[in-house]
């Protein structure tokens, strides 16, 4: 009995989610095909060796922490940019890469004050800036920021047409189709086929078109549907974290979430107490039962308790955001 109810625990504990949605649903790393994983898990081995050699080294708690996100892993790279910035204060990538990461497990106020301070000195981390204050609903702000930003991508044109402005002309939509384990609505298997081809970005571009129109109820649908079909593996993508953000300003979950939410809670607060009782791992049991303790809001919740260690913690896993 003993036996079987460690490997429940552990088969629970291996799919704690890494954040929550802005819907309040858990995301998960991303699954990754055989052949990506080893290469990751290559990367990955690789970057730690080096960032053991010089763990105070700038590029290698930069190399290191991207690694461990191709992996799916947010929180963990926050850890290791938090440390990184214990003795590196202040240094610009690191502030970079951190903002990036707290959006994308959707903690826009962290973000943006990394992202202000990175902008200061590189040009890049103002595309970034100017992407959080997007999803923050500050369209006049991100327009213009996405001024001084030297690519900009879609979310500059976007941006500018919720401002109320008039762009002089639409780019095309780039980035990848949705990945091959994304979960589809009910349909054809030839609409499914052509649905795979269109960037996330493309479906994103429409619905926004129909938000301006006036078309609301179409506009929530096409959110719905990016959204849905696309949380298990591209959660990290820039268009679907503009989605998500629009789609949780415009619906509002039911209460039976809080109650799962609840219920979670209660498990995850089971195998702590389980962990401690047991001496296995007590730190992780001891950080396990302060993240349930502490509100999923605050910053030490999963993938943002780096948060409280500051001086103040690709199309897959890795995805750039801009």
């Amino acid at each position: 009995m003993v036996v079987i109810l460690i490997v429940v625990l552990a088969a629970l504990l291996s799919q704690q989610p890494e954040t929550m949605s802005l819907l309040d649903e858990p995301l998960y790393a991303p699954s990754l095909a055989k052949a990506e994983r080893a290469r990751a898990e290559e990367t990955l081995t690789a970057a730690r060796a080096a960032y053991q050699k010089a763990p105070n080294d700038p590029a290698a708690i930069l190399a290191y922490g991207q690694a461990v996100v191709t992996l799916g892993r947010v929180g963990d790279a926050l850890e290791i940019l938090t440390h990184g910035l214990e003795t590196n204060h202040d240094e610009p990538r690191l502030l970079l890469e951190r903002g990036r990461n707290y959006i994308r497990i959707r903690k826009f106020a962290p973000a943006q004050r990394d992202l202000r301070k990175a902008a200061e000195s590189l040009p890049a981390a103002k595309c970034s800036l100017a992407f959080v204050e997007y999803v923050s609903a500050d369209f006049r702000s991100a327009r213009d920021t996405y001024a001084t930003c030297p690519d900009p991508g879609i979310f500059a044109y976007v941006a500018e047409r919720r401002a109320g402005g008039t762009p002089s002309s639409k780019p095309a939509p780039t980035g990848p189709p949705p990945s091959a384990g994304a979960i589809h609505l009910p349909g054809s298997v030839a609409r499914q086929k052509a649905d795979a081809q269109t960037p996330i970005a493309a479906d994103y571009m429409a619905a926004v078109e129909l938000l301006i129109s006036g078309d609301q109820p179409k506009a929530v649908d096409r959110l719905k549907q990016i959204v849905e079909r696309n949380r298990r593996n591209d959660w990290m993508e820039p268009a679907y974290i503009a989605a998500e953000a629009d789609y949780a300003r415009l619906y509002k979950p039911t209460r039976k979430k809080h109650k799962k939410s609840l219920a979670v809670g209660s498990w995850q607060l089971a195998v702590g107490s389980w962990q401690l009782a047991v001496g296995s791992r007590p730190q992780t049991a001891d950080r396990r039962l302060q993240t349930i303790l502490v509100p999923r809001s605050h910053p030490r919740s999963r993938g943002g308790r780096a948060a409280l260690t500051t001086s103040s913690r690709p199309s897959r896993p890795g995805v750039a955001i801009p």
